[in-house]
């Protein structure tokens, strides 16, 4: 499986080296909601990691955790993504295995 590389988008790195904790902390108190996707979600084609992630958005704007083989975990913002939330929010309708958290 390839997985997409994230200079393909435009994206801000909010925060790096992190722990998992500090990634989830981060996106809930920058986000206006916040939903726990299971492992395997796919932001725009980045494949996210782990068995959750924690994925929120502000107002156009999606933030989510990024897993990085070799380098830990990040929380990266990639910017005008209406398309990318109406996705979550629809899935979360959709899928008991997507919780809103915030």
């Amino acid at each position: 499986m390839k997985m997409a590389c994230l200079r393909e988008y435009r994206y801000e790195i909010l925060l790096k080296n992190a722990t998992l904790k500090e990634c989830e902390g981060y996106i809930k108190e920058c986000s206006e909601e916040v939903y726990l996707v299971p492992g395997g979600y796919k932001v725009k084609s980045i494949l996210l990691l782990g068995t959750t992630a924690p994925v929120g958005f502000s107002g156009s704007d999606i933030v989510f955790q990024l897993t990085k083989p070799c380098f830990g975990f990040f929380v990266i913002k990639l910017k005008n993504e209406t398309e990318e939330i109406k996705k979550l929010k629809d899935l979360y309708k959709k899928d008991k295995n997507v919780k809103k958290i915030k």
